[in-house]
C-alpha cells in the first residue's frame, strides 16, 4: 500500500523539470532514482514527520529551496501539498529552510 501511495502522490509538471533537472520540460524523461526520491520527499511532506522529511531531502541530494520553488506533489506546490494533508509541521519546515516568504506584504508610507 505505501508503495502504490508513493507511486500517486507525484506527478511533475514543466516548472519542475526547468527547475530540478536539465532533462527537457515532460515528467516521463526523469532519471527513475530521481523520481523516486521525488516522490519519497512528497510522501514524507503528506507524513508531517519532520525527520522523514529531512532523510527524503538528504538523500535526493535536492536543496530545500529547489524544493521548494521546484517540486509538484499532485499538481500543487510542495507547501501547499503539505497543508492540503494537514501536514503543518512539515510545511512551515520546509518554508523555514527554503527561506521562503509566504506571508503577507506590507507597505508603510516613508516617514512613518
Amino acid at each position: 500500500m505505501k508503495a502504490a501511495t508513493q507511486r500517486v502522490c507525484l506527478i511533475l509538471t514543466t516548472a519542475a523539470a526547468i527547475a530540478l533537472a536539465p532533462l527537457s520540460a515532460t515528467a516521463g524523461n526523469f532519471d527513475p532514482a530521481l523520481e523516486k526520491d521525488l516522490v519519497r520527499i512528497c510522501a514524507a511532506l503528506k507524513s508531517d514527520s519532520r525527520l522523514a522529511l529531512h532523510r527524503a531531502v538528504k538523500r535526493s541530494r535536492l536543496s530545500y529551496k529547489q524544493i521548494d520553488e521546484g517540486l509538484m506533489c499532485n499538481g500543487e506546490s510542495a507547501q501547499d501539498f503539505a497543508r492540503t494533508h494537514n501536514a503543518n509541521l512539515t510545511a512551515s519546515t520546509l518554508a523555514a529552510k527554503a527561506r521562503s516568504n509566504n506571508g503577507v506584504l506590507t507597505a508603510r508610507r516613508s516617514g512613518e
